[in-house]
């Protein structure tokens, strides 16, 4: 049940639909993959002995580099695997017309969704049980079981694997926090905290001490950020049902903060219109001290808005009470079409294609070296998807070849273990964003505007969807 922590089990409930996107994550990490197959998605296979699948992933002719660099892999994979057949589609996500090619069956072998897909496609066995062969896998029974738990049905039984994943924190320009006397190296801890550190920074440097997302479903999305860390979750269920819980009053405390600190403190700037880009351009301008976003923020920051590497500053999410925080990204996972010799070839391919930089030193160590070659951001920490004793070399050795200052990565890589990861709302997730965007919008545009009554109405507006996607 997605009212729970994401380490608990996703339990099966009859009839419910759960069809939330992850928003910024979806847009950042899942450049990738769902194409029609026809009889290429699981039954058969080739004839000339070997087994065959479809993967998804390709990238288009119009990045011939990326492609190239792709059909190596494959053939890099056919050549340790010669057993195996790949047919590689190119076919980019698209969420307007996923859920019908899904009901039609015709999707590849292989095909990847945002981390909030996979509990209703379990529910109606869209999927395959990849429980015995995640187990085959090299590192396969070491994965960090909170990266697990949204494709983890009641049973303990795996319906897919993990193949990106990002948690939000706190951003933060580290040369402001030294003008305003503050130590970059303590970055606020607890709301009331940042909502002290934004209001110091605004006195004595006259920038904004935090920016928050208001537009394009941002504002919903990190408003469901803050209620997680304040303990609290936008729907519940009910009589097999979902439905809204964030009128019972962690949201309610969180906007409330919000529209403090913009009209009591004056501390958030006049400008509030803003989305995930506008404020990352913010940001790398000094225009803002704060924001919420995950460590991905930085490869924005310096690559697409030239801000200056040293001032990025990363740290977990601020919390009341429970230290949790929103989990997104992508993960693979098989069609229910599959044979079991295909499940035991997709599981492989996964492994191959995804998981290997993650626990394979020298291959961690290459494609850091590349990137950083290319002149990108390389080595950029993140999550890791194993335990320390399996991602601790591969991590090690990435970071030698890294040109991110990882020392202001610091507060945030210390927080990993002791985090617990929510995903985000199971049933009409954007539609429940762009309800709570006008909330948001509310109460920093409208000194009059009361946060009950703001939520009161996004609960309103959000009802309709939430009935559609549970019909």
């Amino acid at each position: 049940m997605m009212t729970e922590p994401a380490h608990r089990p996703v339990g099966r409930r009859t009839g419910t639909r759960r069809t939330g996107l992850a928003a910024i994550g979806a847009a950042l990490l899942m450049a990738v993959s769902l194409t029609a197959c026809g009889s290429g998605s699981g039954e058969g296979g080739s004839t000339d002995g070997r087994t065959e699948i479809t993967v998804a992933g390709m990238p288009p002719t119009t990045l011939p580099a990326g492609r190239k660099d792709f059909l190596a892999q494959v053939r890099a994979f056919e050549k340790a695997n010669p057993d195996i057949r790949i047919k590689p589609t190119d076919a980019l996500w698209d969420a307007k017309t996923f859920p019908a090619r899904l009901a039609s069956g015709q999707l590849e072998t292989v095909f990847r969704v945002p981390l909030t897909y996979p509990p209703d496609m379990i529910e109606r066995h869209r999927i395959a049980d990849l429980s015995k062969e995640i187990k085959a896998l090299p590192h396969g029974t070491e994965f960090d079981k909170r990266l697990l738990a949204p494709v983890t049905d009641s049973d303990g039984k795996v319906y897919g694997i993990p193949t990106e994943v990002y948690s939000v924190g706190l951003v933060y320009n580290r040369e402001l926090f030294g003008r305003a006397g503050l130590d970059p190296d303590k970055p606020p801890a607890t709301w009331e905290e940042l909502r002290t550190a934004a209001r110091t920074i605004a006195d004595r440097t006259g920038v904004p001490g935090f920016g928050m997302h208001t537009t394009d479903n941002t504002g919903g999305w990190m408003l469901t950020t803050m209620t997680y860390s304040y303990g609290g979750r936008m729907e519940k269920e009910a009589e097999g049902r979902q439905v809204t819980a964030f009128r019972d009053g962690p949201t309610g405390r969180a906007l409330a903060l919000l529209k403090a600190m913009r009209w009591d403190d004056g501390s958030m700037g006049k400008q509030q219109l803003r989305g995930t880009d506008d404020l990352t351009r913010d940001f790398a301008g000094g225009k803002v001290a704060m924001l919420l976003g995950s460590p991905s923020t930085y490869g924005a920051h310096v690559a697409k808005f030239r801000g200056r590497p040293g001032v990025y500053g990363q740290a977990p999410l601020p919390s009341e009470g429970e230290k949790s925080t929103l989990l997104g990204g992508g993960v693979a996972v098989v069609s229910p079409k599959a044979d079991r010799a295909q499940r035991r070839a997709a599981a492989k391919w996964i492994d191959f294609f995804y998981l290997r930089p993650k626990y394979d030193p020298a291959l961690a160590a290459e494609r850091t070296a590349r990137a950083a070659a290319d002149k990108n951001p390389a080595g950029v920490p993140g999550l890791p998807f194993y335990d320390a004793k399996v991602s601790g070399p591969a991590t090690a050795a990435e970071r030698e070849h890294s040109n991110v200052p990882l020392k202001n990565f610091t507060p945030y890589l210390n927080s990993l273990g002791t985090t617990r990861y929510v995903v985000e709302p199971p049933v009409a997730a954007q539609e429940l964003y762009a309800a709570l965007d006008s909330a948001v919008q509310a109460v920093l545009t409208r000194e009059s505007a009361d946060p009950d009554e703001e939520l009161a109405k996004a609960d309103r507006r959000i009802g309709p969807a939430l009935e559609r996607s549970q019909r």
